[in-house]
């Protein structure tokens, strides 16, 4: 029990990442982000951003969005 409030509280204190919240997902949850984004189009990628983290703002989005953008680019 007091680990679990240990955690809540560091996390607290941490600010948000959306690249770290994103590096910590599974394969799966990764692959519907970027096929929202590179597929369906970026309304179904901010939906879903959106859906998996409340707390991200628009920025958070976007920044996400870029990050994806140069993964893709650097990878071909």
């Amino acid at each position: 029990m007091r680990s679990g409030l240990r955690e809540i509280v560091e996390s607290a204190e941490k600010p948000f990442s959306i690249i770290e919240e994103f590096a910590s997902l599974s394969p799966k949850r990764k692959v519907l982000l970027c096929d929202h984004l590179f597929v369906e189009g970026r309304q179904a990628f901010y939906n879903t951003v959106e859906l998996l983290w409340p707390e991200a703002t628009n920025n958070d989005a976007k920044k996400l969005e870029k990050f994806l953008f140069t993964l893709k680019n650097r990878s071909h």
